[in-house]
């Protein structure tokens, strides 16, 4: 397997294991453990973990290694300040610049958001964060501007931190329908769909917001 393919395997192997609650927030990930249970030399998982550090879902101590940052009220509140506003200029500019077939590609995930009912547990949580990712990236990407998606991503996966280990309901794992996100997302795609920037911004503002204003509550920051 050629070394970019390796360093994506152990990107994607990892994200997996701690959604599956394999390690908690405050606990270190060590290279050499995983190289062994992944069956992967270092020099891929410290790739991976120098990823998943410079996309803000990990952080780092000199000579201690990487550890899932433990939660912050302010930093909760900082992060998604951020991203409700840098998604919300990624979403306005996509506006501008998303064609036909970048259109078709968002309903088709929001489509496969929907039938997410039918999963259970860890296929729910690993899919959903997956499906989510793609779709705001996705919009991220069709801004044109290599910077709102770089700067998108960090903020994206900073607040998932949050979503991930904290909010059961959000990632699926606790029974009902899931309706907030798919439907938020319909409304952000048409608006895109409809070259209306000001409400792309909007509805992307308010998409990001309200998924704060939900964690907000369950964990009394």
């Amino acid at each position: 397997m050629a070394r970019k393919n390796l360093d994506e395997f152990a990107y994607k192997k990892i994200i997996e294991l701690i959604l599956k609650d394999q390690f908690s927030p405050g606990e270190f990930i060590l290279e050499t453990e995983l190289s062994e249970e992944l069956g992967l030399s270092r020099t891929p998982v410290r790739h991976a973990l120098g990823q998943l550090v410079a996309e803000g879902f990990l952080d780092k101590k000199k000579k201690k290694g990487c550890f899932i940052p433990l939660p912050s009220p302010q930093d909760a509140k900082h992060v998604f300040h951020v991203r409700e506003h840098l998604e919300g200029l990624a979403a306005a500019t996509a506006a501008d610049c998303a064609t036909a077939e970048d259109i078709d590609f968002l309903f088709d995930l929001i489509e496969r958001e929907k039938a997410l009912g039918s999963l259970k547990n860890d296929d729910v949580k690993i899919t959903s964060l997956s499906l989510n990712e793609e779709f705001h990236m996705g919009i991220a990407r069709m801004s044109r501007n290599p910077y709102i998606e770089q700067y998108c991503r960090h903020s994206f996966w900073r607040s998932h931190t949050y979503i991930c280990f904290f909010d059961r309901d959000y990632m699926g794992l606790n029974p009902g329908p899931q309706l907030i996100g798919p439907r938020q997302h319909i409304d952000i795609v048409r608006a895109i769909e409809k070259k209306d920037s000001s409400e792309a911004g909007e509805q992307m503002r308010t998409h990001v917001r309200t998924t704060f204003e939900k964690l907000f509550g369950r964990l009394n920051l």
